[in-house]
């Protein structure tokens, strides 16, 4: 009996030493809207997919996101950009991409789930007149879209999933407190 409760006090001590890591959310602001996004999270979730889909990325002489189609969009027609463009994720890439792997298909479930709960509140900034839609917004994601559909429907998936990094830097570096 003494040894089993010597055993049952190591885990319990065990268990309640070990924490498992904590990703901590952000707080970004995307011109007058302001949300809370577990960036790390995102990452994590492509980072184990990244080498794989990239490699599967077979056209090099097209992007679909560059540093430059960012660059362009200024602060106050960023949440207007941001929720154009996790819904294009949501509703266009993540639907006609065929995952290689069960690897790749949870991890791009993953992501497709964490943009979504970011579009939704960026959706509730746009129904309260906080995410203002100006020209370049709209001409950007033309763009996107023209690329895309410029490219068989899996082909272009890959490479847009292949591209996320461009969107989380871009999340990170521009709209943090």
């Amino acid at each position: 009996m003494m040894k089993s409760f010597a055993t049952f006090f190591c885990l319990a001590l065990s268990v309640s030493i070990y924490q498992p890591p904590v990703t901590e959310s952000k707080r970004l602001h995307f011109g007058q809207c302001s949300l809370t996004v577990n960036l790390q999270e995102i990452r994590d979730y492509f980072s184990e997919i990244k080498h794989i889909i990239q490699a599967e990325d077979t056209i090099t002489d097209t992007r679909l996101l560059t540093e430059s189609v960012f660059h362009g969009i200024q602060a106050e027609e960023s949440c207007c950009f941001l929720r154009h463009l996790l819904r294009f994720y949501v509703e266009t890439v993540f639907k006609h991409h065929t995952p290689s792997s069960s690897l790749i298909e949870r991890r791009t479930s993953s992501l497709a789930n964490s943009f979504l709960s970011i579009k939704r509140d960026l959706q509730q900034c746009s129904m309260q007149f906080k995410c203002h839609c100006g020209e370049e917004s709209k001409v950007r994601m033309q763009e996107i879209h023209n690329a895309f559909e410029n490219l068989d429907l899996n082909v272009a998936a890959v490479k847009a999933i292949g591209e996320v990094d461009f969107l989380i830097h871009w999340m990170a570096l521009s709209h943090q407190d």
